[in-house]
C-alpha cells in the first residue's frame, strides 16, 4: 500500500502542460472509453467485439482507480504511519534553540500565505527560545516519468509551525513512504490556515504531521522535547 500511496503522491504533485499527472490518466483513460462508446453508437451500435468491451471496462476501471486512490492516499497524506502502542516515552528534555535534528516530514506546509501538502520532505527540526517548534523543508524542482515536473512556485522552503498549545497528540510509530520505512512520530495539532488580506478569517482545522527518523535516538530526542512543554 506504501508504494501505492508514493505512486499516487508523484501523480499529483508533479505536472505537464498545467495538469497534474493523475488528471491526465483520469482524463485519457474515460476519454478512450467514450471514444469506443462513440464509435459504437456511430456505426448503428452493431455488436463490439469481445476484447473492445474489455478495453471498455479497463479504461472505465482504470480511471476510476486512479481517483479513488488519490483521494485514499490523499487523506493518509501518502504515507502508511502505524502506532506503537507499547513503545515507552522518554523522559522530558528540552533541546536547545541551537539544535538542529534531520528528519523527513510530511504533512501540511506554509510559506507566507500558501501552504502545501508535501510527503517525505528533508527538513530539520528546531526549537526556538520560545519553545515554539518548526520544521524547515525545502522542495527542490524535480521531474516523474520523464513528462511531469513540479510546480516552479513550490521550490524553495516550507515550514510547519507547532507552538506547544496547539499540540493535541503524540503518537510513536513506524512509517513507510514507497519502500522506505523508518521510526517515526504522528503530531496531531490544530491548524490555522494563514490569514488573506480582503477575506474572512480562516477556521482552525485538525492536522497530522509525520517525522520520520533515521534511528530510534533521533525520534526519542524530537520526542522527548515535545514531552518537555507538559512541564
Amino acid at each position: 500500500m506504501a508504494r501505492l500511496f508514493k505512486l499516487a503522491y508523484q501523480l499529483h504533485r508533479h505536472r505537464f502542460s498545467g495538469w497534474t499527472l493523475d488528471r491526465w490518466g483520469v482524463t485519457l483513460a474515460w476519454g478512450a472509453a467514450l471514444v469506443i462508446v462513440a464509435q459504437w453508437l456511430w456505426r448503428g451500435r452493431p455488436g463490439l467485439p469481445a476484447w473492445h468491451w474489455l478495453v471498455l471496462a479497463l479504461l472505465a476501471l482504470g480511471g476510476l482507480a486512479l481517483l479513488i486512490l488519490r483521494g485514499w492516499a490523499a487523506q493518509s497524506r501518502y504515507v502508511v504511519f502505524v502506532p506503537q502502542s507499547g513503545r515507552t516515552a522518554p523522559a522530558a528534555r528540552p533541546l536547545t534553540s541551537e539544535e538542529k535534528l534531520p528528519v523527513w516530514a510530511t504533512g501540511r506546509f506554509e510559506v507566507q500565505t500558501k501552504t502545501r501538502v508535501f510527503a517525505d520532505l528533508q527538513a530539520y527540526w528546531r526549537t526556538y527560545a520560545s519553545r515554539e517548534h518548526t520544521v524547515l523543508a525545502i522542495q527542490h524542482p524535480g521531474r516523474f516519468l520523464w513528462l511531469g515536473r513540479t510546480p516552479d512556485e513550490d521550490a524553495g522552503m516550507w515550514y510547519i509551525f507547532l507552538r506547544p498549545e496547539v499540540i493535541q497528540g503524540i503518537a510513536a510509530g513506524q512509517l513507510t513512504h514507497g519502500i522506505k520505512a523508518a521510526p517515526a512520530l504522528g503530531i496531531t495539532y490544530r491548524f490555522t490556515p494563514p490569514a488573506i488580506e480582503g477575506k474572512r478569517p480562516p477556521k482552525p482545522t485538525t492536522e497530522m504531521a509525520y517525522l520520520a527518523f533515521e534511528d530510534e535516538a533521533g525520534r526519542n530526542a524530537v520526542w522527548a522535547d515535545l514531552l518537555a512543554d507538559r512541564g
